[in-house]
């Protein structure tokens, strides 16, 4: 392609220089051309010329290919008249086949129906009896599915029952084994008594579930064998009715086989005849079938009537044992309230005895404290003291001796077996008053106490209970004691003895007071 442009911008070229060569030969002298000009326009010529070989080669081609594709189109369109020419006639013959078979379908169709619809309506009629059969069948055995279930339910009812009379059995034994040991050891008569009355019971219960177990053993087996019996019955009923309906389908594949047969028969008559005969056939059949059912049904309607008379008669037996049970129980439940009552009183007495031995270990604990009081007041000797004033020992002894005594009679008359403080007599004299030298006058001043009253009075030995008694506290007049003993035992006993008196004074201060005269 470039040499062509070339060629063309060369020609154009020449063809201008000539032009222009035209008016300038006027002017100008043509020059000649170059062997490189030669050669170039050489060249171009061959080049020029093979292409147009090969275009004028290539048009031959194809118009050789149109030729032949004129040829096949002409040939394709030949054959697609001839293809359509031949379609239509094949759809006119088919046309014609098709309304031949519209035809003759149409008359099967018709023939066809009239047979359908014969054959529904006997079927119909079939099934509608058969489903009559069918409801009735399932509303019996309905009833005596629910008969067997109230059965079933009075078995279940009869077994809690006797479950719940034997555990009630069972814990009024415990019950009665548990409160006979205590009961026995307060009251003889009352053990008498409630053995009496349980021997008594345990015999009239074990009468009772006796005949109870008795009665219902024997109403049962007689009432399961006759539902073992019903239920085979209509067992056998079901099954003879399921074998009727495979009958009745088994007849209906036939009446369809038949169908199909009188279709490709051409003796209609004949066939409709025979047809005719063993509907008469089957229909004689069904006669006798229904009346068998029927016979059936009666048979079924007088076991029912014997059912509910049965029934009939196992709810009153029922109602019998409910109102045996029902006393029972309330027989029961009069025992309970006596044992209740019984057990009551065995609390009651429980609690006095702890009560007593409370009291009693209190007792006890105080006599104890007293005389190891006593003991220790009468035979120890402090050793701080042994060096001491005697009678500042005396004192100091005395008084811790008289609080200790005090505190052990305030705790007996708080427990209620000792007299009360008002009802003490007040003494003339002060057991701590004494006289000392001239120079001892203070510490015996000091170390005076209150006047303190006797804890027994003659003829009283404390046993029956006094009434309470508020006591006043000492510790205005303990504390001012207590330092000025401090000071003076300092000066006289040392530093022990001082200690001593100290801790003395500190236990007085929780120590009740005792009026002074």
């Amino acid at each position: 392609m470039p040499p062509k442009k070339k060629g063309k911008s060369a020609e154009k070229k020449d063809k201008g220089k000539v032009k222009g060569a035209t008016p300038a030969g006027e002017k100008k002298i043509e020059q000649p051309l170059t062997e490189l000009d030669k050669e170039f326009y050489l060249i171009q010529i061959r080049d020029l010329e093979e292409r147009l070989e090969r275009y004028q080669h290539k048009c031959d081609e194809l118009e050789v290919r149109e030729k032949d594709f004129s040829s096949e189109f002409e040939r394709l369109t030949k054959d697609k008249k001839e293809i359509v020419s031949f379609l239509k006639r094949s759809l006119d013959q088919r046309a014609d086949e098709l309304a031949d078979l519209t035809d003759r379908l149409i008359g099967l169709q018709q023939a066809k129906e009239a047979e359908k619809e014969a054959c529904e309506n006997q079927l119909a009629q079939l099934r509608h009896e058969f489903q009559e059969s069918k409801d009735q069948l399932t509303s019996e055995n309905m009833i005596l599915a629910g008969k067997l279930a109230s059965v079933e339910e009075f078995r279940v009812q009869k077994e809690e029952l006797m479950g719940r009379l034997t555990e009630m059995e069972e814990q009024l034994e415990k019950q009665g084994q548990e409160h006979q040991t205590t009961i026995s050891n307060l009251e003889k008569k009352a053990v008498v008594d409630k053995d009496r009355l349980k021997k008594e019971m345990m015999v009239r219960v074990a009468a009772v579930a006796a005949e109870f177990r008795r009665v219902s053993d024997k109403q049962m087996a007689e009432t399961t064998k006759r539902m073992i019996r019903e239920n085979v019955s209509v067992t056998a009923q079901l099954s003879k009715s399921s074998s009727k309906s495979l009958e009745l389908l088994q007849e209906n594949q036939a009446l369809k086989e038949l169908e199909e047969r009188q279709r490709q028969q051409l003796g209609v008559l004949e066939h409709g005849q025979k047809d005719l005969a063993r509907k008469s056939l089957s229909n004689q059949k069904v006669v006798r079938i229904l009346t068998e059912k029927c016979k059936e049904q009666q048979y079924v309607l007088q076991e029912y009537m014997e059912k509910e008379h049965e029934y009939d008669q196992l709810k009153s037996d029922h109602a019998t044992l409910q109102q045996e049970v029902e006393v029972l129980r309330q027989e029961l439940a009069s025992r309970k309230d006596e044992q209740g009552v019984k057990h009551a009183e065995a609390e009651d007495l429980k609690r006095c005895l702890i009560a007593e031995r409370q009291s009693r270990g209190q007792l006890e604990r105080v006599l104890k404290e007293a005389a190891f009081a006593l003991k220790e007041a009468l035979l120890e000797v402090p050793s701080t003291m042994k060096e001491a004033d005697p009678e500042i020992q005396t004192h100091v002894r005395r008084r811790q001796m008289i609080e200790k005594l005090l505190s052990l009679l305030d705790s007996a008359a708080l427990l209620g077996v000792g007299p009360a403080l008002k009802e003490f007599k007040r003494e003339a004299a002060s057991i701590y008053e004494h006289r000392t030298e001239p120079g001892s006058d203070r510490l015996s001043m000091l170390l005076k106490g209150p006047r303190l009253l006797p804890h027994y009075r003659i003829g009283d030995l404390g046993l029956v209970p006094r009434p309470e008694q508020t006591l006043a506290t000492t510790l205005n007049k303990v504390a001012p004691l207590s330092r000025s003993t401090q000071l003076e035992l300092h000066k006289h006993l040392g530093q022990d003895s001082v200690a001593s008196v100290t801790t003395a004074g500190r236990a007085a201060a929780f120590l009740p007071e005792i009026a002074a005269e």
